[in-house]
């Protein structure tokens, strides 16, 4: 009975043995839920996954048991932060062009080591983000003509056999809830249409008088 006790404490102690060597050598930041990293742009160009420019990475969750950070770009630290807030602004192009992993890893104040989940974004090139940006202005472009395209056949077909009879100078007039403008091109007031498109910097309408398409403000 003896030796089997003996032989027994000696499979137990290495097992102990075994499961120590293996804490040892596994990572010593394990991955976790609570903290994140959050990617911002300042300058420059954000499509997806595909940027270019300055951005700032920053730590998302609670910062206040939070020691150290380390913002990483694939296996690489690009920042050690040790107070708050826990951010650091970078350039795409300093870093490669390419797909690239961003994470961070936390020391927080009880000793503690994890790591945030990693992100995968592509830095464009110059010339990659000249094609990207050009491919989406001309959507935009070819999505505005075929609306303008659109709205005057609408306008065509409301006003069809509805010319209006000019105004006389001094003949009281009444404008709508968008107000009137004057036409830059014949000079001469009409009312803004709710058919017309705003801009931001003015909204495109059809003048009454002289059937041009023209930028407008509100003038009365």
């Amino acid at each position: 009975m003896k030796k089997i006790y003996v032989r027994k404490k000696f499979w137990v102690s290495l097992a102990w043995v075994v499961l120590a060597l293996f804490g040892l050598a596994a990572p010593a930041f394990a991955q976790t839920e609570e903290y994140s990293i959050h990617l911002r742009r300042n300058f420059g160009y954000g499509g997806g996954v595909n940027i270019r420019g300055t951005f700032t990475i920053s730590l998302t969750g609670d910062e206040s048991v939070v020691e150290s950070v380390q913002f990483m770009i694939d296996d690489g630290v690009i920042s050690e932060q040790r107070s708050t807030p826990f951010s650091f602004q970078f350039h795409t192009d300093d870093y490669g062009f390419g797909t690239h992993t961003l994470w961070a890893q936390i020391q927080l104040e009880d000793g503690t080591r994890v790591a945030t989940k990693t992100v995968d974004y592509n830095f464009v090139s110059p010339a990659a983000e000249r094609e990207q940006v050009g491919g989406i202005l001309g959507g935009v472009g070819g999505a505005l003509l075929v609306t303008l395209l659109i709205v005057g056949l609408v306008q065509g077909a409301l006003l069809k056999g509805k010319r209006k009879a000019p105004h006389q100078p001094g003949t009281p007039r009444t404008y709508g809830a968008l107000g009137g403008t004057v036409c830059p091109q014949c000079g001469r007031p009409f009312s803004r249409h709710w058919f017309g498109l705003n801009l931001l910097v003015g909204r495109l309408d059809r003048c009454d008088n002289c059937g041009k398409w023209v930028m407008t403000t509100r003038a009365i």
